[in-house]
């Protein structure tokens, strides 16, 4: 497969599984929880963890966290292919290896994404433990933060595409 029908094919499985993940997910969205599984990706506490699922249907959430684990490697890769792609283009080298640096970065993310869903899962199993819920707060934000500056990276990029190219 050459590296652009890659490049579309992780964007269209991004895509697709997206809005497998809002379709899914919007039944974990309400008044109390606007942004849906997010806020018990941040629930600080157990007692705050406890009134969101109470708002939700055990099964949904279940079946959300188990399908984000499918999502995972796929926006990582996602990530990974176009950030090497966009770094490749830049003529700062310090830009370039920002962006390669980002690349390897969502790798962190993944790993990070995973120990915040390991965390939501022991703790709907009774773990009532404070640094459970510290710990997925922890790894929500750093996952949350890396994949947000990779999307400023990758927006910013975009115009490389079009502008300039690395010179040799």
């Amino acid at each position: 497969m050459k590296l652009n029908q890659k490049w579309v094919f992780s964007f269209a499985l991004l895509m697709g599984f997206s809005y497998l993940m809002q379709w899914q997910g919007a039944a974990l969205k309400n008044s109390f929880t606007p942004m849906g599984i997010i806020h018990l990706e941040f629930a600080p506490t157990a007692d705050l963890f406890q009134k969101i699922v109470q708002h939700w249907d055990i099964q949904t959430l279940r079946w959300n966290i188990a399908i984000d684990f499918l999502y995972i490697p796929i926006y990582t890769y996602f990530f990974q292919l176009t950030l090497a792609l966009l770094a490749q283009r830049h003529r700062s080298k310090l830009v370039r290896q920002f962006g390669l640096l980002l690349k390897n970065a969502a790798l962190l993310a993944f790993f990070c994404d995973i120990l915040e869903n390991t965390g939501m899962i022991l703790s709907l199993t009774g773990a009532q433990s404070s640094w459970v819920y510290t710990l997925t707060n922890g790894f929500a934000g750093v996952k949350f933060a890396i994949i947000g500056i990779n999307i400023i990276y990758i927006l910013v990029s975009i115009p490389t595409l079009f502008f300039r190219t690395k010179q040799s």
